[in-house]
């Protein structure tokens, strides 16, 4: 619900940290068929555009890649990816430098995935409805 005294106007990007940010926004925009819209390594800095909407990344000096189901360094965040075919997906982002996560919570419908830079994300397929 919208409010007519909220001072925020729009959504601009969900910003993500990472060791290398040109390269992660590569592998987003390469795993979700987007397209990398800047690159900005004098800022440590990449934008990439997926499914209509903006993931920015930002390089990180002494970055700790998080550890999936583990808290000790937490995830932090994860992205929920809908798919259509779930073997096809899964493979697609192996090729691109993704793995299958260890630990599957429930790995019948839908998988959880690492990033290259430790990231979780996870695969979804259609919904059942």
């Amino acid at each position: 619900m919208t409010s007519s005294t909220t001072p925020v106007t729009g959504f601009i990007a969900f910003t993500i940290d990472t060791p290398d940010a040109s390269r992660a926004a590569r592998f987003y925009a390469d795993l979700a068929g987007g397209e990398v819209t800047g690159e900005y390594p004098e800022y440590g800095y990449a934008q990439v555009e997926i499914l209509g909407q903006t993931l920015n990344f930002q390089s990180v000096a002494d970055y700790g890649r998080p550890e999936w189901p583990g808290q000790a360094h937490p995830q932090q965040f994860h992205l929920d990816l809908r798919v259509g075919d779930l073997a096809a997906a899964i493979a697609h982002a192996e090729a691109l430098g993704a793995t299958v996560a260890a630990e599957q919570p429930e790995g019948a419908t839908w998988r959880v995935m690492i990033d290259p830079d430790g990231h979780p994300f996870c695969l979804c397929p259609p919904s059942q409805e």
